[in-house]
């Protein structure tokens, strides 16, 4: 019979100091954040209120005001929070100190995260918020070589069209783009798009007699809040550079979805939908030059823009058809956007499961979807304002949402369990299915100038340009 061994002072010390703050480096490529957490532990209450009197005064206020805030927990947490900024003030030349520690006293939250030495929630927090992390990560992230900027800058939009216009052209302004071919872009656009909604819809064609199966709600609820988990852990310190981002902001995902299977689309819905796969088709090159360029479409101007919109409105206004495959499609894939999402939402998902497929393949490609619906939540609005200034927006548009929704994604399986696992096939009947490791970008030419961008730039300069807005890091050129 062994003997329970009788505690000792020293036990008791050991688990106190295993779960105090420690000084260590913050490693978070390519940063490294000196953290001195431990160096505040021995200070007694009197030290505690000089230092905050101390930041009081250089965020511009009466050092005074620092014995109103009595909270143990908050004093701490706004002490720690200026001596984490303190130490990694001179890694960032110019860095606004003072603004930084302005926005803390004023910012000093209810219940506070405060520092722990496993998990570096508080330190993404403030170097987040004050804006360290964004100012840290420009500094840090080098600017592109003229020469890789070109390349760059050529995924985005190539040179216009040299191809003549036919007798349909239009009259727009003169910018070196051939003009619109109207007659060819319509003979040529329309039945390539009614051929690409025959094939998506077919995935969920039935033999007689079987019946619809859906998706539960509260499972993919459960899988909505584990991409959005993922993707602030493994997308640091980008996902937390953006002071303002949705991460800060209170974004719940799983709050932003609604059954898209369910929903009825307006014309508008049907019409934006459209838009986004009839650009898949106009810049396919697997047959040969791309219908745009055929065609003389150039995304840059607005009149072509507005033909191809109204366009597509009128092609399924005349052809009952090609409408009942666009609503069909609408509410088999998924999507991103207020438009008819009920209670505020704005996150379509589609719940019905494919039948050519095993189940578990359709709920691994519901898991992508749900990440990539995600992801367009994260892109900076200052990156994505670009896609009305270059020739193919959608590289932006959906192939940036791309590379990022293959990030996360190949995070959540290469670091999954068998328990993991068993947990996102909750409601999933018969064989299951291995997940595969995302490798090929959707959308088609938008995805692959993407991926080139990716390796232009590097992970990097792609993140951070994604999270902050720095478009000038992936070639891009401010207005």
């Amino acid at each position: 019979m062994t003997t329970p061994k009788i505690p000792t002072m020293d036990d008791a010390l050991a688990v106190v100091q295993r779960d105090q703050p420690v000084n260590r480096t913050l490693d978070l490529p390519p940063l490294q954040i000196k953290v001195k957490h431990g160096d505040m532990l021995g200070l007694g209450d009197q030290d505690v209120t000089t230092h905050l009197a101390r930041i009081y005064r250089i965020a511009g206020h009466a050092p005074a005001l620092a014995q109103e805030l009595t909270d143990t927990q908050l004093r701490l947490w706004l002490l720690y929070a200026a001596n984490l900024l303190a130490e990694n003030r001179e890694a960032v030349p110019g860095f606004d100190f003072k603004g930084a520690l302005t926005w803390l006293v004023r910012n000093i939250p209810a219940e506070p995260v405060m520092p722990a030495p496993n998990h570096a929630e508080f330190e993404l927090h403030v170097l987040g918020r004050t804006g360290w992390l964004r100012a840290a990560l420009k500094a840090k992230v080098a600017r592109l070589p003229d020469q890789v900027r070109q390349q760059a800058a050529a995924c985005y939009s190539p040179p216009p069209s040299n191809v003549p216009s036919g007798p349909g052209a239009s009259n727009g302004p003169s910018d070196q783009s051939p003009p619109l071919d109207k007659d060819l872009l319509r003979k040529e656009l329309l039945p390539k798009l009614q051929n690409l909604l025959v094939n998506h819809v077919v995935q969920w064609r039935r033999q007689p007699g079987q019946q619809p199966r859906f998706q539960q709600w509260e499972d993919l609820g459960l899988i909505a809040r584990l991409a959005q988990a993922v993707a602030w852990r493994m997308l640091q310190p980008y996902a937390a550079a953006r002071e303002d981002g949705p991460f800060f902001t209170g974004f719940d995902y799983f709050s932003k979805i609604y059954d898209k299977t369910r929903t009825m689309p307006s014309e508008q819905d049907l019409v934006k939908h459209l838009m986004n796969r009839a650009y898949v088709v106009g810049e396919d090159t697997s047959a040969g030059k791309p219908v745009f360029t055929l065609a003389g479409y150039d995304s840059m101007r607005s009149d072509d823009r507005v033909f191809l919109f109204k366009m597509l409105g009128q092609w399924i206004a005349d052809n009952s058809t090609a409408r009942k495959l666009a609503v069909y499609f609408f509410q088999h894939i998924g999507s991103n956007s207020h438009a008819g999402a009920e209670g505020g939402g704005g996150v379509g998902l589609v719940t019905e499961f494919r039948t050519d497929r095993p189940e578990s393949q359709a709920r691994w490609e519901t898991i992508e979807t749900i990440v990539h619906e995600m992801v367009h939540n994260l892109i900076h609005p200052n990156l994505l304002a670009q896609t009305d200034k270059v020739r193919r927006p959608m590289v932006i548009k959906e192939g940036f949402i791309e590379v990022v929704t293959r990030e996360v994604f190949n995070w959540m399986i290469d670091n999954g369990s068998e328990s993991s696992t068993k947990r996102l096939m909750m409601g999933v009947e018969g064989q299951l299915v291995p997940p595969v490791r995302k490798t090929t970008l959707g959308y088609a030419e938008s995805g692959a100038y993407a991926d080139q961008i990716f390796q232009l730039v590097g992970r990097e300069r792609f993140l951070t340009a994604f999270m902050t807005g720095d478009i000038e890091l992936v070639g891009l050129t401010p207005s």
